[in-house]
């Protein structure tokens, strides 16, 4: 289940290729927390820092996309049958 999971997180990415909200907001997060380093860094040791962090952060939006999906899914099949009704 997992595999499908990261298949349409990965089919999402392509399609909106980064211009999503989240997206857009990691990406500005990523480069307002590293202007600090930008300044006292040479230009190549930062882009290598820089990417570092994109590729965290890429990875834990998959993550939590997965997870996400996955508890999602289980609220749903709660829900629809009809399990703990007393909410």
């Amino acid at each position: 289940m997992s595999k499908k999971i990261r298949e349409l997180y990965n089919y999402m990415i392509q399609t909106t290729k980064g211009t999503d909200t989240v997206s857009k907001e990691i990406n500005e997060k990523i480069m307002e927390l590293t202007e600090e380093e930008k300044k006292n860094m040479d230009w190549k040791e930062y882009e290598k820092y820089r990417d570092k962090l994109f590729l965290i952060a890429s990875i834990a939006e998959e993550g939590g996309f997965v997870k996400g999906f996955q508890y999602a899914s289980i609220l749903m099949m709660e829900a629809l049958s009809g399990a703990d009704e007393t909410d």
